[in-house]
């Protein structure tokens, strides 16, 4: 019977040992966007790899649809230790470093092999600028690109001057007036009405909302531009990343790598799937004309100039060297 009891007490001990080695490590991340979308399947898969790959010990609960924190203020909740990890729109942040605001620039890049030259170029001036409030800048993806749907066919910018455009944010309101038409603010709930009325002729936005909202029902054009690939960042404060131990560091480094390459092929897969669905409906999907596009990129060349003026040294290197790899000027 004594045996049997320290055989008994052994098995418990080991059990306890071992639970409480599965649960050493307990995070939970803020994620605005439902679980739904891609960027947020993402953020499950790296949760999910983690757990998978550290048989527990590191266990993260993702929290999506703004459950726990709104867009606005997940890094400021990450910061003030409300939660450990969390994802950000890196535009958002414009008003702490313009550096952040780079990737919103419209036709400074204009494809995803410029957005990833763009994202390397910035990623360790951006992940230095997280890190001087004590977070961790895991990895980067970024939404589908940006293009531009119109009612009627246009050739060059001469087509747009006059037509009223959707404008929400200084950013597509200068854009927007950089190209002759007339910003207009409308809620992209109400795009439909709007076009109805005749309030407004165009708007900006990714392919993928365009299916959403039915664009085919009040447009006809759709031109692929890839004008701005906005980006998620995912984010984990450092004191929580330097309590783990060397081994679980370099599996969340990994998996974090793993989750960006997977994000990335999932931005531009979803773009693909969005213009076939608009072109399905009727729509003529096409890149501008070459007489657009170079204005187009005139517009970019100027909106690109303007940032530079409130950017700094920083900036000016960071432009420099992005444009030094994609051959621009």
């Amino acid at each position: 019977m004594t045996l049997l009891r320290t055989i008994a007490a052994g098995v418990v001990a080991a059990v306890i040992s071992f639970t409480a080695q599965a649960q050493e490590f307990t995070w939970n991340l803020a994620n605005h966007y439902p679980a739904t979308e891609f960027q947020s399947e993402a953020m499950q898969i790296f949760a999910d790899t983690l757990r998978e790959r550290t048989n527990g010990r590191l266990d993260i609960t993702t929290h999506h649809g703004g459950s726990l924190f709104a867009n606005p203020v997940v890094l400021e909740s990450t910061r003030n230790g409300l939660v450990e990890m969390g994802a950000e729109l890196m535009t958002n942040l414009g008003r702490e470093n313009p550096l952040w605001e780079l990737d919103g620039i419209p036709f400074l890049v204009t494809s995803y092999e410029q957005a990833k030259i763009l994202w390397d170029v910035t990623r360790e001036p951006l992940t230095n600028e997280l890190a001087k409030s004590g977070v961790r800048l895991l990895y980067a993806v970024p939404w589908p690109s940006q293009g531009f749907f119109f009612d009627r066919e246009i050739k060059s910018l001469a087509d747009v001057k006059g037509l009223s455009m959707r404008a929400y944010n200084p950013s597509t309101t200068r854009l927007a007036e950089l190209m002759g038409a007339v910003p207009t603010t409308v809620q992209i709930t109400e795009m439909q009405q709007a076009f109805a009325t005749g309030l407004i002729s165009s708007f900006n936005t990714a392919p993928t909302s365009g299916v959403v909202y039915k664009a085919w029902e009040y447009t006809n054009y759709y031109y692929k531009t890839d004008a701005w690939l906005p980006k998620l960042m995912v984010f984990v404060r450092e004191d929580v990343y330097q309590s783990l131990p060397d081994d679980i560091k370099e599996m969340v480094q990994q998996a974090a790598l793993e989750a960006e390459a997977w994000g990335w092929e999932q931005s531009a897969a979803k773009v693909t799937e969005a213009e076939k669905i608009l072109a399905d409906n009727g729509m003529t999907v096409a890149p501008p004309s070459d007489k657009l596009k170079a204005e187009l990129g005139e517009v970019g060349k100027t909106m690109v100039e303007e940032w530079l003026q409130k950017a700094g040294p920083e900036g000016e290197a960071v432009v420099a060297e992005f444009r030094k790899q994609t051959g621009g000027n």
